[in-house]
């Protein structure tokens, strides 16, 4: 009896030994679907606008995954507004010793991060914040995923002040993709899937009314690439519509795997 418990007590310490070794490191994407995701998401309009933070959550719940978030957002805030917010640093940093976050996205004024791309050194201030909010992030949640977010160019102001929807993506890409390297975070690349959605879903409109703003489903857009980037698994045939048209918001899923997995 004491050899065979023994030997059981060896496989599952083996069999727990493997498992440890295939879970994902929460400085890797890709969380098991049994844990609780803490996710803090700082931004403005671009995102509580139709409520991209909480479709993120509701995604997540029809995939079988929770999600607890905390949500940090005030109109037109940049990352230099938010570090002078005491809602925003309290958020940072007193989530509870045993309550870190483990995901956080990132999402600047709408035309800073394309500003930037365009000539960094007319805007050094961008830089300096972003380093400042992501080494507050890191002291006080040391294992957090931080992304930036590469929000969607729009027509309204002549597309931003920059003439084209493509010229405007091309720099906030360039833009973020700078600021992400020398913050040593990731890029999460929204933009792109609004601009792939125009060519996939030419009949799905993303932008509301004031053509900058996102609508209901460009907000579903939104929370798809940012449910991905934490996740990294297509959706199934349970994924949520969070209320709207099921047909549109399947064709909305397929363009962020695209834009994302693919």
């Amino acid at each position: 009896m004491k050899r065979f418990n023994a030997i059981a007590l060896t496989l599952f310490l083996l069999a727990a030994g493997t498992a440890a070794a295939q879970r994902p490191s929460r400085t890797e994407p890709g969380t098991p679907a049994q844990e609780t995701v803490k996710v803090l998401c700082i931004g403005n309009s671009f995102t509580y606008v139709e409520e991209a933070h909480q479709k993120l959550v509701d995604l997540a719940a029809s995939q079988g995954r929770r999600i607890r978030m905390n949500a940090q957002y005030v109109g037109g805030f940049t990352f230099g507004r938010h570090l002078r917010r005491d809602e925003t640093l309290n958020a940072i940093e007193r989530p509870g010793p045993n309550d870190v976050f483990d995901y956080v996205f990132l999402q600047n004024q709408s035309q800073l991060h394309a500003r930037y791309g365009e000539n960094p050194a007319r805007f050094p201030y961008v830089l300096a914040d972003a380093k400042e909010l992501v080494g507050r992030i890191r002291q006080y949640s040391p294992e957090a995923v931080i992304f930036l977010e590469s929000t969607w160019s729009y027509p309204a102001s002549d597309c931003g002040g920059f003439g084209s929807l493509e010229a405007f993506d091309r720099l906030s890409d360039t833009g973020t993709e700078a600021l992400a390297e020398a913050c040593g975070t990731r890029v999460s690349y929204i933009g792109r899937a609004f601009a792939l959605a125009r060519t996939m879903c030419p009949d799905i409109e993303l932008l509301a009314d004031d053509a900058k703003h996102q609508n209901a489903y460009g907000s579903y857009l939104k929370a798809c690439v940012n449910y991905l980037m934490i996740f990294r698994t297509p959706f199934d045939a349970q994924a949520s519509a969070c209320g709207l048209d099921p047909e549109k918001t399947a064709r909305l899923r397929t363009v962020a795997e695209r834009s994302v997995l693919q």
